[in-house]
């Protein structure tokens, strides 16, 4: 996954205080009888490489809004986005920690950061299969997953930035 910032001014960063809310969601959405939404997040890295010398990344967690939509206000559905944001950014911050934990190693070789990043991309986006609908078919277990994500974002915490 790379990053791209050509609309930089839709995309959110995700921050603890900011909950989605519907005018977040600006593409037209596709007509469905059942809620429904698409939550285009950005999780991408950078790498600043000087000859010698330890890389330097940056992870990112961004939401496009003019790229995210819901077919209609349904607080489910508004529910299931913000799940889905909030574990794109666990799988930043659990990127964000293999990478401190490449660097403590004086790792050098940018394939290997590589190599990290696209395993927790693809087991984020598995996770992510699994969770899909949750929130407005399965209440318990939502709250029960949202859980496990709030509780995993203050174990990581450390991680944010």
């Amino acid at each position: 996954m790379f990053f791209s910032f050509s609309n930089a001014q839709s995309l959110i960063e995700w921050k603890k205080e900011t909950k989605l809310d519907y005018i977040n969601f600006k593409k037209k959405p596709t007509q469905t009888k059942t809620p429904q939404g698409y939550l285009d997040s950005k999780l991408g890295w950078q790498i600043a490489e000087m000859d010698g010398e330890i890389p330097q990344l940056k992870v990112f967690n961004r939401f496009d809004e003019s790229n995210s939509w819901v077919s209609f206000k349904h607080e489910g559905i508004l529910q299931e986005m913000q799940l889905q944001f909030d574990l794109s950014e666990l799988y930043a911050r659990k990127l964000r920690k293999d990478f401190k934990d490449l660097q403590a190693k004086k790792v050098m070789d940018k394939e290997s950061y590589r190599s990290k990043f696209i395993f927790e991309s693809n087991t984020f986006q598995k996770r992510l299969r699994k969770i899909a609908g949750v929130s407005l078919n399965q209440h318990g277990l939502y709250k029960l997953l949202n859980k496990q994500i709030q509780d995993s974002l203050v174990i990581y915490q450390s991680y944010k930035e």
